[in-house]
């Protein structure tokens, strides 16, 4: 009998995701958190959706990224496993891929824990052949418990653009492959 309730659920979940408008979702499965990808205003404060376009922006070491911050609900403090990709729309051709550990912590009154301090995710230069900049990509991120169990997946649709400022010739020079 449980199989009979649980097959139209999932037809239903089919119909649900396959109306989605595609700039943001979220995949909640029982007992699995909600993660919500999000940036920051330019001097790095606050957390604004992940969407629309978003400025590449100079780094350190010559390079141009876009912050990354996200919120997840529904998980319990503790080290988790993150792994983050990028993949352009037009081709899914694969921009990033980077994981590493992260301490979540206690939720706040709202029951999420946000990531305290936004990272980067280095979008160029880019590999000979692979164009960054004005094309909308897909930032998805996952997250595991230490055994690689799923706790939670969410992602969201931007467009990377170069600055408009004196940085903009380099940017198109070096995000254009």
């Amino acid at each position: 009998m449980t199989r009979t309730l649980l097959i139209p659920a999932l037809g239903l979940l089919a119909i649900a995701i396959g109306c989605s408008d595609g700039k943001v979702t979220h995949v909640i499965q029982p007992g699995m958190g909600s993660i919500t990808l999000g940036t920051t205003n330019h001097d790095g404060s606050g957390f604004l959706p992940l969407e629309g376009d978003q400025t590449l922006v100079p780094g350190a070491q010559g390079g141009f990224h876009v912050w990354l911050k996200y919120r997840v609900k529904g998980m319990a403090p503790g080290k988790v496993m993150v792994q983050r990709t990028v993949r352009r729309v037009s081709d899914n051709h694969l921009l990033l891929t980077t994981e590493g550990a992260q301490m979540v912590g206690e939720p706040a009154a709202d029951g999420t824990w946000e990531l305290p301090t936004a990272i980067p995710s280095f979008m160029c230069p880019s590999p000979l052949g692979v164009k960054v900049f004005d094309a909308p990509a897909v930032f998805d991120l996952v997250i595991t418990d230490e055994d690689g169990n799923m706790l939670g997946e969410g992602n969201a649709e931007a467009t990377p653009r170069c600055p408009t400022d004196d940085q903009q010739p380099f940017c198109v020079r070096i995000c254009s492959g």
